[in-house]
């Protein structure tokens, strides 16, 4: 599992819990004695790791389990890639690593090109979705 996508759940789950408890990231970050720039990263997901010290010590403050910080599997949205045929909806899943390079040529690119194996046109997008 894409550990970026975990700490960016992490994340999402102790602004959940910080501010269901109505305290701000400074307190929190007085509180746990660590930077405001420091938790400000973790929620947003600017900072992609931290320890289960880190973890635990956060929970302990929020006066919660780290169980309740941490996402639960289901609920993990994982990036699939796809390829899909405008002319014939045939689609095909592609491997992560592969859906991440054309992410990237698509963003230097504004269309990229690619024969349908099915129909043979000129018709195949790339699309990435949420499962």
């Amino acid at each position: 599992m894409n550990n970026e996508i975990i700490y960016n759940e992490i994340g999402k789950l102790i602004k959940k819990e910080r501010r269901k408890k109505g305290i701000t990231q400074e307190e929190l970050a007085s509180l746990t004695n660590y930077s405001l720039s420091f938790i400000a990263n973790i929620e947003s997901n600017t900072y992609q790791s931290f320890s289960i010290h880190t973890l635990y010590n956060i929970a302990n403050t929020l006066n919660t389990s780290v169980y309740n910080l941490l996402p639960d599997r289901k609920e993990i949205q994982i990036p699939k890639y796809k390829l899909i045929c405008e002319n014939c909806k045939y689609n095909v899943d592609i491997p992560k690593e592969i859906g991440k390079f054309l992410k990237e040529i698509c963003k230097q690119e504004k269309e990229l090109n690619f024969t349908c194996p099915n129909c043979h046109k000129y018709k195949i997008k790339f699309q990435e979705k949420k499962c």
